[in-house]
């Protein structure tokens, strides 16, 4: 029987919602949906600018990310490839994207957009072949503001139409830095609590005592949501709304003890899964989409069909019939990560299938699998090990594995100087991916 291994085009594309248009890519890095008020967060107002475009916007409910960590996560939304196809996987996967694999910018680039991203480096920096396609790709600094005068000053000096802009901001990832007018805004201490999250998760950590790291992380966010709106007022005061597609997304979210750890990368629960994805622009009706689906593999894709780009080499498919109010066959939505057992941070090799009302998770290293019951356990708290949904869904989830083979070629032998790997390790130090 044949497996639908994900989204489908269907035969007859919509009409493009806005065709010929920029585009703004916003990640907010770590930022977990169910934070957000247009998710229906209200223990505090955290994301006051990204809710007001939330309002009109084509909002996805369920949206799952293709990894539970950045790299891998965000290859797939500028590839359209899965983390087990491009290969980037766990942390020690540094070659270099070949620049034989097609991307979103140089699809772009090449229809004649001007494209550029600032980013926050890191997980996304250059070396690892991010900025394949892009005419102009800057980091500096981590988080959004550190690049807001950049870009304005791209936009003033560099920027033509049609563009491709992507902005990134790591501002919900620890340490979850946050300013006065954060703190003051969402009614957090005057002080952020002495000890560090790190330190509390390895220790004898109580449930309860996570809610001040968890105020913590809504400051962080409230920060990024104050540097996201300042860009969205920008494009407003240069009147160029009216002709631009705006993606707002992130790659994963975060655990706070809801399965016993804290962070990312190592596990993939719904809670660093589970990622807003908003579209807005000329003719995208704001509504919201229930259905489940991939987030990460299917923004590129998307993009193009949205701005009138049908034919391309990126293989990721497209949620446009979603967006314009229909609807497209859905399979298996597959998220992967990987983390060495070593000194206890990782399980090895996890690979998930999650589907409307059910979800598979496989630890390949340890070859174990544990089946959840979304409908009567949605936070994934009662495992089930054997039986026939088990069984099913590791034989789906094998097939789409044949289905989607690491890509041959699909990464190089970096050429960056010994001064940029010394950089890269110092940026991936500080967001706490190298001890």
């Amino acid at each position: 029987m044949a497996l639908a291994a994900d989204c489908s085009r269907a035969p007859e594309p919509p009409v493009p919602a806005c065709p010929g248009c920029n585009v703004v890519l916003i990640s907010m890095d770590t930022l977990r949906a169910d934070h957000m008020g247009a998710y229906g967060y209200e223990a505090r107002d955290v994301t006051p600018n990204i809710d007001r475009l939330s309002a009109a916007a084509a909002l996805f409910e369920n949206a799952i990310s293709q990894s539970s960590w950045t790299r891998p996560a965000h290859m797939s939304m500028f590839t359209g490839l899965y983390p087990a196809e491009h290969g980037y996987k766990a942390l020690r996967d540094r070659a270099r994207l070949s620049d034989t694999i097609p991307t979103l910018a140089g699809v772009l680039s090449g229809k004649g957009y001007v494209t550029a991203a600032f980013t926050g480096g890191g997980n996304l920096d250059a070396a690892f072949g991010f900025d394949n396609g892009f005419d102009t790709y800057r980091t500096n600094g981590k988080y959004f503001r550190d690049n807001l005068e950049a870009t304005k000053y791209w936009f003033e000096q560099d920027m033509e139409e049609p563009f491709f802009l992507f902005s990134h901001g790591y501002d919900a990832h620890t340490p979850y830095l946050t300013d006065a007018l954060d703190r003051a805004a969402i009614d957090l201490p005057e002080s952020p609590p002495k000890r560090g999250l790190r330190s509390f998760c390895q220790s004898d950590k109580q449930r309860s005592s996570i809610r001040r790291y968890i105020a913590e992380y809504d400051g962080a966010i409230h920060r990024g949501d104050r540097y996201v709106g300042k860009l969205l007022a920008y494009l407003q005061e240069r009147n160029l709304l009216d002709h631009t597609v705006i993606v707002f997304l992130s790659d994963h979210g975060e655990e706070f003890l809801e399965h016993g750890r804290c962070f990312h990368v190592n596990t993939l629960y719904r809670e660093v899964l589970h990622v807003p994805l908003l579209f807005v622009g000329p003719g995208i009706e704001a509504r919201r989409i229930p259905d489940t689906v991939p987030a990460s593999v299917t923004i590129a894709s998307t993009i193009l069909d949205l701005v009138g780009i049908r034919e391309h080499p990126l293989p990721g498919a497209s949620l446009a019939h979603f967006i314009a109010g229909g609807s497209a066959p859905v399979g298996l939505v597959v998220s992967e990560t990987e983390r060495s057992p070593d000194r206890g941070q990782g399980k090895g090799h996890l690979r998930s299938v999650t589907t409307a009302d059910a979800k598979l998770i496989h630890w390949i290293t340890r070859d174990e699998h544990a089946y959840f019951d979304l409908v009567n356990d949605p936070s994934e708290l009662h495992p089930i090990t054997e039986g026939g949904h088990v069984d099913k869904l590791s034989r789906d989830l094998s097939s789409w594995s044949e289905l989607h083979p690491s890509r041959s070629g699909a990464r190089q032998e970096s050429s960056a100087s010994a001064d940029d790997h010394e950089n890269l390790e110092f940026q991936l130090r500080g967001l706490g991916y190298i001890d």
